[in-house]
């Protein structure tokens, strides 16, 4: 699992505009939650690909992906951990 994690977190990152374009990062049980700098940046279907991701979407100013309760802590902490 820790592969996937990784993979997870490396191909989200290199798919939503890289560390530059993440202006602030959280998550809540389900979701990865971003606030970017430049929403161009970001490859919607590459993300929609990424092994463990279940879907994602705009709310407001924030980009949310799906993950599913568990798998988001993980990559969570992936992020933070860079």
């Amino acid at each position: 699992m820790a592969s996937k994690v990784a993979t997870a977190s490396q191909s989200i990152l290199d798919n939503v505009g890289g560390a530059d374009n993440i202006a602030s990062l959280t998550h809540c049980a389900t979701r990865l939650r971003l606030i970017v700098n430049d929403k161009e940046l970001i490859d919607e279907k590459a993300i929609e690909n990424i092994d463990g991701v279940k879907g994602q979407f705009f709310a407001a100013a924030q980009y949310q992906i799906i993950l599913g309760t568990g798998f988001v802590d993980k990559v969570f902490d992936a992020f933070v951990a860079g």
